[in-house]
């Protein structure tokens, strides 16, 4: 399943790679102190094999209205 591909350790360790490059922040409000995840705007094949430039650093409130809108 989806869920269980995300606890993949190449997925867990290509998150990590994002939130960093994002400074550990919500590229859209740049909260920091809120709960992080990682998006994906573009899905091709494995989560982990989604080139950099089409994830980001979003708060959880971001990512619902991102979704939403999307």
């Amino acid at each position: 399943t989806y869920s269980e591909k995300l606890q993949d350790p190449r997925w867990q360790k290509k998150r990590l790679q994002v939130m960093n490059r994002d400074h550990w922040a919500c590229v859209h409000c740049k909260k920091s102190e809120n709960t992080l995840t990682v998006h994906h705007c573009r899905y091709s094949g494995e989560p982990w094999d989604v080139d950099d430039q089409f994830l980001m650093t979003l708060c959880m409130d971001c990512h619902k209205t991102r979704q939403e809108e999307e």
